[in-house]
């Protein structure tokens, strides 16, 4: 069983991995409560880098988002 605690450890050694790769969006956790993983956003799976199978014992899964951008770049007050 994967605890919090690890998959938080995973995602933060992970995130420092593919901090400068452009082809990342993000990283975070998610699962259950008793199968957590650490989730790789990417922009396309035709361009994915090479990820590990699994990381400190979580599993990494990746799931391709598209490009993500803001909506707006005006403040409302």
């Amino acid at each position: 069983m994967v605890t919090i605690e690890a998959a938080r450890a995973a995602k933060r050694a992970l995130a420092q991995m593919l901090a400068d790769d452009p082809r990342v969006n993000g990283v975070g956790i998610g699962g259950t409560k008793s199968a957590y993983v650490v989730k790789v956003q990417l922009v396309s799976d035709d361009d994915r880098p090479d990820l590990p199978q699994e990381i400190d014992g979580v599993p990494v899964q990746t799931v391709a988002v598209g490009r993500i951008k803001p909506l707006s770049t005006a403040h409302s007050e």
